[in-house]
C-alpha cells in the first residue's frame, strides 16, 4: 500500500491498492488506468458484486483531479491481461450526496456524479454548478467527454454568468 503521508486524518480508513481507477483522464490525453487514493469513514467490500462501497466524508485524489462526496460506489470487473495474470479494473464510479469536483482551476458541484470509465464520459447530475474564475454555468444535468473535452449543459433552464 502506498504511503499516505499525514494528509489524511487517523478517523479515516484509506483503501488503496485493491484497485487502479480513473477519477478523469483530461482532454487530449490518452485513456489510462491510474492510481487513485481513496479515504472515507467507512468502506465496505462486496466482492460478489464487485463494488467497493465507500461512505462518510469520501475524499479521492487521482492526479489533479480531487473528488468529494457523501458516498462513492466503485464498480470493477475482474479482467485478464495479456500475460494470463488477472487484474481489477474500474467499470463505473458513482458519487453521490455533496459532489464537489475540483481540477484544474474548476469546480463542478451536484448532487449526483457518474462517471463510466472505459468511455470515460461523466454525467453529473442534481442542481449542477460549474465555477472557473469568475465564470458560473448552472443546469440540470451536464455531460462530459473527458477524451474529446465536449461538454454541454442541459434538462430545463441552464444559466451563465461570465465576469462581475
Amino acid at each position: 500500500m502506498p504511503d499516505h503521508g499525514s494528509w489524511l486524518p487517523p478517523r479515516q480508513l484509506v483503501f488503496a491498492g485493491i484497485l487502479a481507477l480513473a477519477l478523469a483522464v483530461p482532454a487530449g490525453k490518452a485513456h489510462a488506468q491510474l492510481a487513485i487514493d481513496i479515504a472515507a469513514d467507512v468502506m465496505e467490500l462486496r466482492e460478489k458484486e464487485q463494488k467497493a462501497i465507500f461512505t462518510g466524508k469520501v475524499d479521492a485524489v487521482r492526479g489533479g483531479v480531487k473528488l468529494k462526496a457523501d458516498k462513492l460506489v466503485v464498480d470493477y470487473a475482474e479482467v485478464k491481461r495479456q500475460s494470463g495474470k488477472k487484474k481489477n479494473e474500474i467499470r463505473f464510479l458513482v458519487a453521490t450526496g455533496n459532489v464537489t469536483i475540483i481540477s484544474g482551476g474548476q469546480t463542478i458541484r451536484s448532487r449526483r456524479a457518474r462517471m463510466d470509465v472505459k468511455a470515460n464520459r461523466a454525467v453529473i447530475t442534481g442542481n449542477v454548478i460549474v465555477l472557473r474564475g469568475k465564470t458560473k454555468l448552472n443546469g440540470n444535468k451536464l455531460v462530459l467527454n473527458l477524451t474529446t473535452g465536449q461538454s454541454r449543459m442541459e434538462g430545463g433552464r441552464v444559466g451563465a454568468k461570465f465576469g462581475q
